[in-house]
């Protein structure tokens, strides 16, 4: 027999959310066997799990009367089984869990309030620009932000002395300038992912907006018509012109890195794993703050964080790691980008040639990006938007007429 494609989707559907069912039933066996007193369960997800490892070694050290038993997630299953626990009411005491979901739970009244963690050793003002405040509801923050990135601009030494490009742009007349210098018959000036995850385009999509008028408030995006407009013109004229290559519409972000990494594409913007790996293979690379309208231009961060059940079983021992885990040096040990605390960006491991825009640019121009799943669910429909300019069936005024009207239609209004 054979089994029709909408068939197996579903059969793995079920096979998700079965497995979720069946780690929370194990979770609990194994739980109610402990005394959870002292213990203090944390799920941690196993790209953390090495360093997080010596981390609890030193917790303990430090706290004898506390034991941690840490529990393995992945990116590909961590949100329905998170989701699938806190819904059950049995969850762990501590989880390391993605910023952009943790809206969802606050509004389902799944978390506990963690704003007295935030003191002196750990003041709110330390944390990147507005990331305790997307975590806040009615004053009370229910998070501890540990991990956090954003996009810069990537771009190849070589290329830009090749053009008579002495400085990156710092505004965007310089970038499409600098796009068009760059542009050859073998090089293009800059690239979009347009293929791949759709949030990776519409990401910067929304930078653009972002730089020029639209918002971002509670979590939710606010646009306005005239910044929804001058970026589908940035980025779908850039391909139109000829200035961005037409292959966009065949790479996603990794696609983008690697044209980059073979003197194909001039400049981009791009995560610090991309300049990290092209500095360790001697490339000729640069980095920079993104550019805006007129000077340095914001972009969205995103990242990772630690929430405490409401229903946690050792909530007082879960507060204790979390605090342990938010010290700067905890921080530094257990981040692979960057860290949410400015102060522990003073690490040596984000101090590198290739690393400092990065550091300034979540420190002085990065704002978290939008949680509300309303904007999650208008992504496609965006992302098909910008296609349709860069590929000339729309023009940039017909592309944000729909996307306001899909925003008036999905998030209640624009500004």
């Amino acid at each position: 027999m054979t089994i029709r494609p909408r068939t197996t989707a579903l059969l793995a559907a079920v096979a998700v959310v079965v497995l979720g069912v069946v780690g929370v039933i194990v979770f609990n066996t194994t739980r109610s066997s402990t005394d959870s007193s002292n213990t203090v369960t944390w799920w941690v997800p196993d790209w953390d799990w090495d360093v997080a490892t010596t981390l609890v070694q030193q917790f303990e050290s430090e706290n004898p009367s506390l034991h941690v038993e840490m529990v393995k997630t992945t990116g590909a299953t961590v949100a329905n089984k998170v989701s699938v626990a806190l819904d059950a009411g049995n969850a762990p005491d501590l989880v390391t869990e993605s910023i952009a979901r943790t809206k969802t739970y606050i509004g389902k009244g799944q978390l506990a309030d963690l704003t007295s963690l935030y003191d002196d050793k750990m003041p709110a003002s330390d944390f990147a620009p507005g990331l305790t405040d997307t975590l806040s509801v009615d004053g009370k923050t229910y998070a501890v932000p540990y991990r956090w990135a954003t996009n810069a601009l990537i771009y190849n030494t070589e290329l830009f002395a090749k053009a008579g490009i002495t400085t990156p742009p710092t505004t965007w007349a310089e970038f499409i300038a600098d796009a068009k210098k760059l542009t050859t018959s073998t090089v293009a000036g800059t690239a979009w992912p347009m293929q791949g995850d759709p949030s990776d385009l519409t990401l910067r999509f929304l930078d653009f907006a972002l730089q020029n008028g639209t918002t971002i408030e509670n979590g939710t995006p606010k646009f306005t018509a005239d910044s929804v407009q001058q970026a589908l013109q940035l980025m779908g004229t850039s391909v139109t012109e000829g200035y961005a290559t037409k292959s966009s519409f065949e790479l996603d972000n990794t696609g983008i890195r690697d044209l980059f990494l073979q003197g194909r594409v001039g400049m981009y913007l791009g995560g610090v794993f991309d300049a990290d790996t092209a500095a360790k293979q001697n490339f000729p690379v640069g980095t920079a703050i993104a550019p805006g309208p007129s000077g340095p231009g914001v972009q969205e961060g995103v990242g990772w964080t630690y929430i405490v059940p409401a229903k946690a079983e050792n909530l007082d021992g879960a507060k204790k790691l979390a605090s342990f885990l938010g010290r700067p040096e905890n921080m530094a040990s257990l981040t692979l980008t960057f860290p949410a605390r400015v102060s522990a960006t003073q690490d040596a491991k984000f101090q590198t040639d290739v690393r400092k825009a990065y550091g300034e640019q979540l420190a002085k121009h990065s704002i978290p990006a939008p949680n509300d799943p309303r904007w999650t669910a208008m992504i496609p429909f965006v992302h098909d938007t910008i296609q349709e300019i860069a590929l000339g069936s729309k023009s940039p005024q017909e592309g944000a007429s729909a996307i306001m009207a899909q925003a008036e239609k999905n998030l209640g209004g624009a500004k």
